[in-house]
């Protein structure tokens, strides 16, 4: 009876043994052996698991491969020891079929090639304890030059998709940026472990025009700018949520621009730490180890942005803590919208909260707009700014020109500008409550300069933990 009853079960259970719901990309005949280029072996599994609707699976190895194209209703998992690597031939990537403008001025070229690109596809899942190496280390097949940017690959591209999830991987040295998402919808990255370092134009995470994003629980290293939200069509950024992330950056730490073009809405960033990069080699042209901003909002390009939070962020050695920038650049990146009218932009109901900042300087905080265009409803709260490089003489004489079409960052005004704390200019309704303010040594400049602020209230604003006197404070048509 007991050897009945085992044969029905093992003649029950080979239906199921041949519909496993998982293929490995072996089966394809993929080589992980570093060499070998892999590209249609993968290319085959792909469109095999994503028809089958099953889990495609790297195994342990080193998998070299050109350009390769996701498909809809496909999930990667790439196991412990897993590789999956970018062939250093430029050959292998072409160019992909874009609207970007390659002749803007001013700035970098536009990439028009990916690694590993998802182009309107759905319900795609990469995962799993592997790596994503996008060889951009590789300089005789991506050379570092600002103008190569659109020879030099981005490591994972995802184009007007819906449904996207990036989780557990290590993502390291792509050519270009290392993750971009662009007119996309319900995205979530989670777990990530991105280093990039390897060539010009390192940017960690891109959100570009994107709806309802999850970033959570990364690590992210970059040579240029570690987690930057942008707007290069009408679309926009909104429901975003940061949270938990550590983040190092030779740049900016996280920003909302440069590029702001639509909206930016309702974006909610909170417990995270911004430290200085472990990276040995600073690739950035700029040169700051240590990295030009912590919390950028930026709106040079029409973009108009409003509902914006920071809360318990904790950050060290960059040469700005904030900054926060209306201007009016108005620049279009995308062929497409060349003839889309632009408008003023707009900065509006931003809070920060909690905010702990060591070594900063030698650039305040700096919150500004230009002539009859205000920032508008900033809140600043609870939270302290600690500064170790010092402003000069120079700094506080100097004039400070509005340069409303200029590049924005911190430098932008040829000054450090001439307050150690806070520098506002153009604002309207700021709040600044229960702040402390550490000046680095010998710092000749006042903790607060405030011009042409509308509505100004204050409370509680420290020096050292001591309260503020009047020469600590510069008010020109402030009310």
């Amino acid at each position: 009876m007991i050897k009945q009853l085992i044969s029905i079960a093992c003649f029950l259970l080979i239906p199921l043994l041949g519909h496993t719901q998982s293929l490995s990309i072996l089966e394809y005949g993929a080589v992980g052996d570093g060499k070998t280029d892999n590209t249609q072996a993968v290319q085959r599994a792909i469109e095999a698991a994503s028809n089958q609707k099953k889990t495609l699976i790297f195994p342990a190895g080193t998998f070299m491969t050109g350009m390769i194209h996701l498909k809809s209703n496909l999930t990667i998992e790439l196991q412990n020891g897993a590789v999956w690597q970018a062939m250093p031939d430029l050959k292998l990537f072409p160019e992909i079929k874009s609207n970007a403008d390659l002749s803007q001025s001013g700035g970098y070229t536009m990439s028009r090639r990916a690694f590993i690109f998802g182009d309107e596809i759905e319900n795609v899942v990469l995962r799993g304890d592997g790596t994503i190496y996008p060889s951009g280390d590789h300089h005789q097949a991506f050379p570092m030059l600002e103008a190569n940017g659109s020879k030099r690959p981005y490591g994972i591209y995802f184009r007007k998709s819906n449904n996207i999830k990036v989780e557990g991987l290590t993502l390291k040295q792509s050519a270009f940026w290392m993750l971009r998402t662009y007119l996309c919808d319900n995205v979530r990255l989670h777990g990530l472990e991105i280093f990039n370092h390897a060539n010009t134009n390192n940017d960690g995470i891109d959100i570009v025009d994107c709806h309802r994003v999850h970033i959570s629980d990364c690590t992210v290293d970059a040579s240029d700018d570690a987690i930057s939200l942008k707007s290069e069509a009408p679309k926009g950024c909104e429901d975003v949520t940061i949270a938990n992330c550590i983040v190092s950056s030779t740049a900016s730490y996280i920003k909302l621009g440069t590029g702001s073009f639509g909206s930016f809405r309702r974006i909610a960033v909170s417990n995270c730490v911004l430290r200085t990069t472990r990276s040995e080699e600073v690739v950035h042209g700029l040169g700051y180890r240590n990295g030009i901003t912590g919390l950028s909002v930026i709106s040079v390009d029409g973009a108009k942005v409003e509902n914006i939070s920071f809360d318990n962020i904790v950050m060290d050695g960059m040469m700005t803590p904030i900054f926060v920038r209306l201007g009016n650049r108005h620049r279009v990146t995308h062929e497409e919208y060349k003839d889309v009218p632009i408008t003023p932009g707009i900065i509006r109901n931003i809070r920060y909260a909690d905010i702990t900042a060591t070594n900063c300087g030698p650039v305040p905080i700096s919150i500004t707009g230009y002539p009859e265009h205000y920032v508008e409803n900033i809140s600043i709260s609870q939270s302290t700014f600690g500064f170790a490089q010092a402003g000069s003489l120079q700094d506080l004489e100097a004039t400070v020109p509005e340069n409303s079409q200029g590049y924005p960052y911190p430098k932008m005004y040829g000054t450090n500008l001439p307050a150690t704390g806070i520098y506002l200019r153009h604002a309207r309704n700021v709040q600044l409550q229960f702040l402390n303010f550490s000046p680095a040594q010998g710092d000749p400049r006042p903790v607060a300069h405030f011009d042409d602020v509308i509505n100004l209230r204050t409370n509680e604003m420290l020096q050292n933990y001591h309260n503020l006197v009047s020469k600590d404070i510069v008010s020109i048509n402030a009310e």
